[in-house]
């Protein structure tokens, strides 16, 4: 998105959404939320992965993480 702000907005969105989930023990559904706010990039998405300062890898991958978890986590509920 060209729009920075539009773009974080809806980051936070996301982000709210899925707290909202897993507090209803819905975590697929979080998991969902999480991955549609990485669409989102919270930071500048003009700027190439290479020239990315080290934290905001971080912050990404910890992200990604989270809904890898949230992902493995309402499928290993959902195979009772």
């Amino acid at each position: 998105m060209k729009n920075k702000v539009v773009s974080r907005v809806f980051y936070c969105i996301s982000i709210l959404l899925a707290i909202y989930q897993v507090t209803q023990h819905r975590y697929l559904e979080a998991a969902s939320a999480l991955g549609v706010g990485l669409v989102f990039d919270p930071f500048d998405p003009q700027q190439t992965w290479k020239e990315r300062p080290l934290w905001k890898k971080v912050c990404l991958f910890v992200h990604l993480t989270v809904v890898a978890g949230l992902f493995g986590l309402g499928v290993g509920i959902g195979d009772k």
